[in-house]
C-alpha cells in the first residue's frame, strides 16, 4: 500500500509539473524610449511657449457642469495671444449664444439672450449666473482657457526648483517650493516622449489641490486640435475639437476690446 501511495504521489507530481511548463507568448518590440535630460525637456516647453503668440481656432465647444448635470454643446470660434486676451464666439443654430472678450487685465462675459454682461478681473471666476436652461456658460473661464492654449513658461521663482520624472510616454517637470525637505507643487506639466510637444497641464492652488487641468492632443502644425480644461473641485469641464487650428496668424489689438451693446446690463463680477 505504502509502495503504491508514494506511486501515485511520484505521478500527480510529474502531471503537475507537464501543466507548469512555459507558454509561447507574443513577442513585443520594445525600443528604448527618448532620452533627454531636465535641462532639454525644459528648453523643449519653454519654447513651445515662446515661440507660439497667437492661436486662431474654429470648431466645437461643450461646457458642462457636472455637479448640476447641466451640458451644453456649441459651434465655436476664437482668437487668442499671449497676454491673457481671448476673444471667444459661441454659437447655437448660427444665433450667437456667448461672446467672451479679455485683454489680460479684464474679461467681459456677454449672453446676448439675457441682454447681460458680466465684467471681472482676468482672474476672478465667470459669473455663475450666466446661464440659459441646460446651458452652463460659467463652466467657461477666460483665464483657463488662455492658459490652456497658450501657457506661459516655467519660469520658477526664487526659493522655487524644477524636478522631472518619466516614463514612457511622457516627461513630466513640476515646479515647487521646498522648504526644510518638504514642499508643495504650484505647476506640472507634460510633454510628449517623442516630440516634446506639451500634452497635460496643471495648477495647484495653496493647498496642493488641482485647480486648473488641460490636455492637449490631436497635434497638427497649427497646434492642438484636441483640448480638455477641468476644474476637478468644483465640477467644471470645457472641451475643445477643433476642425481649424492656425498659430502665429497676425491678431489686431481691436480684436480684445469689448463691444457691449447700448441696452445691455453690465454687472462688475465680485461686487
Amino acid at each position: 500500500m505504502r509502495a503504491r501511495t508514494g506511486l501515485i504521489v511520484v505521478s500527480m507530481g510529474l502531471a503537475l509539473a507537464g501543466c507548469a511548463r512555459e507558454r509561447a507568448i507574443a513577442k513585443v518590440a520594445i525600443t528604448p524610449p527618448r532620452a533627454a535630460s531636465l535641462d532639454e525637456v525644459l528648453a523643449a516647453y519653454d519654447r513651445y511657449c515662446t515661440e507660439a503668440r497667437t492661436l486662431s481656432a474654429s470648431g466645437d465647444l461643450d461646457v458642462r457642469d457636472l455637479r448640476a448635470g447641466k451640458a451644453r454643446k456649441l459651434g465655436v470660434r476664437l482668437v487668442a495671444a499671449r497676454g491673457g486676451r481671448l476673444y471667444l464666439k459661441g454659437t447655437v443654430a448660427v444665433v450667437t449664444a456667448l461672446e467672451v472678450v479679455a485683454d489680460g487685465g479684464r474679461f467681459w462675459f456677454q449672453v446676448p439672450s439675457k441682454k447681460t454682461v458680466w465684467m471681472g478681473g482676468a482672474a476672478e471666476a465667470a459669473p455663475t449666473a450666466a446661464e440659459t436652461a441646460d446651458a452652463p456658460y460659467y463652466a467657461l473661464r477666460p483665464a483657463d482657457v488662455t492658459s490652456a492654449l497658450l501657457p506661459e513658461p516655467l519660469a520658477p521663482e526664487t526659493g522655487e526648483t524644477v524636478l522631472m520624472e518619466a516614463d514612457r510616454e511622457a516627461f513630466s517637470l513640476a515646479v515647487a517650493r521646498v522648504e526644510g525637505g518638504r514642499g508643495r507643487v504650484r505647476r506640472r506639466v507634460w510633454l510628449d516622449r517623442q516630440t516634446l510637444r506639451p500634452s497635460r497641464l496643471r495648477l495647484y492652488d495653496e493647498r496642493g489641490d488641482v485647480r486648473t487641468e488641460a490636455t492637449l492632443a490631436g497635434w497638427t502644425g497649427g497646434g492642438p486640435q484636441r483640448v480638455d480644461i477641468a476644474r476637478p473641485l468644483e465640477g467644471y469641464e470645457a472641451s475643445f475639437s477643433f476642425d481649424r487650428v492656425e498659430s502665429n496668424v497676425p491678431v489686431p489689438d481691436r480684436a480684445f476690446a469689448p463691444r457691449t451693446p447700448a441696452d445691455y446690463k453690465v454687472v462688475e463680477v465680485g461686487k
